[in-house]
């Protein structure tokens, strides 16, 4: 009898003939009940694994989290039940890191607001003066994978780096520049968050928060649990933040319903200087082969 393997997120041809190599039966999540019989489990932000839905799986010895958030598994059940688990934020960060810097650069010379315009046949210049992003300090809140990646993408953009990592310290190279959460709150031109979510980062970005920058650009492509959305939409209004550069949001699944009321916030935020998209940051094709990859390597002794 072939062993099964849940796959409820998109990965590589060559994850696949793996998989197969090893004798794996292959089925694809439905978003239907999780077959009880599964050995083998490959997630996403679409399967969250919380003890109750891990609990049946008997038979289940590895999950492979494509991408970086561990928080969407119940590792604390895992550790005691023996089930391996592995997650792929190294393949996600370039991705994530690119991302960043087109957020960046469409809110600040309003790429994505005068495209929109140019759709509805206006011809609309002044209102869509920009910014260079030459001479800004940017700030990062948390240098793992991505913030580290988001670094090197805007080394050669004349840029002031800095960056707050509470779980790392002397970390600073002559491009970025390590300081304490109060001096990138009052320095930073634009603060962007890499950090997981959890009970201290959910959020994080509030108006305690605010109340302690300078007037700032936001990026979050972390998520979306990390902002208040309804303080962020109020400094947006208050001018005390300038503009906002979102991928992920507090709630978004609920956006999949057109009827949401949450798409009702989403139009306020619109009104304002913000841009968002629907969580892809770390979704290209590219970042699909090394997340693959890495969850190949990381799970090759279960597998």
């Amino acid at each position: 009898m072939k062993k099964k393997v849940l796959l409820a997120a998109t990965i590589s041809k060559a994850f696949r003939e793996m998989l197969v190599d090893q004798h794996y039966e292959i089925v694809e999540w439905n978003e239907e009940e999780i077959p009880t019989d599964i050995c083998g489990l490959v997630t996403s932000n679409k399967l969250p694994l919380s003890q109750d839905k891990l609990a049946p799986l008997k038979s289940l010895k590895w999950i492979g989290r494509l991408g970086s958030g561990i928080e969407i598994i119940d590792t604390d059940f895992c550790k005691k039940n023996n089930i391996a688990f592995a997650s792929s934020p190294a393949g996600i960060a370039q991705s994530v890191g690119e991302h960043c810097v087109g957020l960046l650069v469409s809110l600040l010379k309003k790429i994505s607001k005068s495209a929109l315009q140019i759709n509805d046949k206006k011809w609309i210049r002044e209102p869509n003066r920009g910014w260079e992003l030459a001479g800004k300090t940017i700030g990062l809140i948390g240098f793992g994978h991505t913030g580290q990646a988001f670094a090197g993408k805007l080394e050669s953009w004349n840029v002031n780096l800095i960056a707050y990592d509470k779980y790392r310290t002397n970390f600073s190279t002559e491009q970025v520049k390590e300081v304490k959460l109060l001096d990138l709150q009052q320095n930073a031109d634009v603060i962007s968050f890499h950090v997981p979510l959890n009970e201290e980062t959910r959020h994080y970005y509030s108006n305690s928060f605010i109340k302690k920058c300078k007037k700032h650009i936001l990026i979050n492509t972390a998520r979306g649990p990390i902002v208040h959305t309804s303080d962020l939409l109020d400094g947006l209004q208050k001018g005390t933040v300038q503009g906002a550069a979102l991928d992920v949001l507090e709630g978004e699944n609920e956006l999949k319903n057109k009827d949401a009321e949450l798409w009702t916030t989403v139009e306020k935020l619109l009104l304002q200087n913000v841009v968002i998209t629907p969580h892809i940051a770390g979704y290209s094709h590219d970042a699909i082969e090394k997340m693959s990859t890495e969850l190949m390597v990381k799970l090759a002794s279960v597998i």
